[in-house]
């Protein structure tokens, strides 16, 4: 039937040594099978493109040319003439091929994206103004719409999903730290996404957070003068703290040595497995990325060193807190999670200048997770 629509036939006759297919055709008897009722309705359908259809039953012995056909499927192919030609059929023709659903549902990129691509403006005069004004900070490159910005590069919009999958990569995923409010937003932002209700939807997803609300921490010092410790080079003046009795953890340590560098705001960490001596310490298991390394002097093993800033205290408050977060009860497994909050900890903007301090070591922006993910124009070009 096929091959007679496409020779563009318009009356056919067609025979078959089989009374069962004639018969389910007609509709003379009861198809029980689904397969069989399948094949049947398919039938009816193609005989509707010719405007006469015949289906008549023979007897097989005038039915052997069809039959002889029918066994060179299983016949070698080699030594056909060039009369039959063989179409490999590789699915049955009642299957239908599946097809994933496309849902192109309107969210807030679609009149700038309309705008943008088509120059179609909303009807509402109002409307259309603002869509003209908001369209000048955006372009389109590659099919993806971006954010024009002054002092970051260009910001990749994100949908209703993708802001969802952002969040979640960045505040739990596996290089994160439970961050909440101000820090949350610029890591999204210095990673290469935006939307426009990034702060409140922030917000939002951290009061949503059971981990954050449990280990919340209420500050009770009083604000006090911070002590400046001048450092020009990086990698000079270090801070060490060590923390514990912790919890024993996988790897049988009880204490963790945090060291912090004062202009980098580098960290290091170490794992100690019994206290150290009240006058000496040993920085050996220290872990680095850089070809610096933290050594002290004989004159130097003196604990009673130059008074600090608070920034070890604050850096292990922030470390310690991000365990906590990602940990639960599962308290002796926070060995295995300091790394990575460590690398959270490095790929953050702190506050005192401003950059991370995977920038301020290596001179560029550390590549996180949620950058692979959902692609940012950095990770594009």
């Amino acid at each position: 039937m096929k091959l007679a629509r496409s020779l563009e036939v318009k009356h056919l006759r067609a025979f078959s040594d089989s009374m069962l297919v004639v018969k389910h055709f007609t509709g003379e008897y009861e198809q029980r099978d689904p397969r069989t009722r399948a094949y049947a309705t398919k039938v009816r359908e193609a005989s509707l493109s010719f405007e006469t259809f015949e289906l008549s039953q023979i007897g097989r012995e005038n039915n052997s040319r069809a039959d002889a056909l029918s066994r060179l499927a299983s016949a070698e192919t080699q030594n056909l003439t060039g009369s039959i030609y063989l179409t490999e059929a590789k699915m049955p023709s009642i299957e239908k091929k599946e097809c994933l659903e496309i849902h192109q549902g309107s969210d807030w990129m679609t009149p700038l994206r309309n705008f943008l691509e088509k120059g179609i403006l909303p009807p509402d005069r109002k409307d259309a103004l603002k869509v003209k004004y908001r369209a000048s900070s955006y372009t389109i490159i590659n099919g993806r719409m971006y954010r024009r910005s002054v002092s970051q590069p260009l910001l990749r919009c994100l949908n209703n999903e993708e802001q969802q999958q952002a969040l979640e990569a960045v505040h739990e995923g596996i290089c994160s730290e439970h961050l909440a409010g101000r820090s949350l937003v610029f890591k999204i932002l210095r990673q290469g996404f935006f939307w426009p209700t990034l702060k409140a939807d922030v917000i939002d997803y951290a009061k949503k957070c059971v981990q954050c609300q449990l280990f919340s921490t209420v500050p009770k010092q009083p604000p006090e003068e911070m002590t400046p410790i001048l450092s020009p080079i990086p990698f000079i003046v270090w801070a060490v703290d060590i923390v514990g009795i912790l919890s024993t953890s996988t790897k049988q340590a009880k204490y963790c040595i945090i060291a912090i560098d004062y202009m980098t705001k580098w960290s290091f960490s170490g794992l100690a497995f019994r206290k150290p001596a009240s006058r000496i310490m040993e920085l050996n298991s220290l872990e680095t990325n850089s070809t610096s390394s933290c050594t002290t002097s004989e004159s130097n093993k003196n604990l009673a060193q130059s008074q600090g800033n608070g920034a070890i205290e604050a850096a292990n408050k922030v470390i310690f807190r991000g365990i906590k977060k990602r940990l639960g009860e599962a308290k002796g497994r926070w060995a295995e999670e300091l790394p990575w909050i460590l690398w959270a900890y490095r790929t953050t903007p702190r506050t005192s200048t401003g950059e991370t301090p995977f920038r301020m070591a290596y001179g560029t922006e550390a590549l996180v997770p949620v950058e692979v993910g959902l692609e940012s124009y950095r990770t594009e070009t």
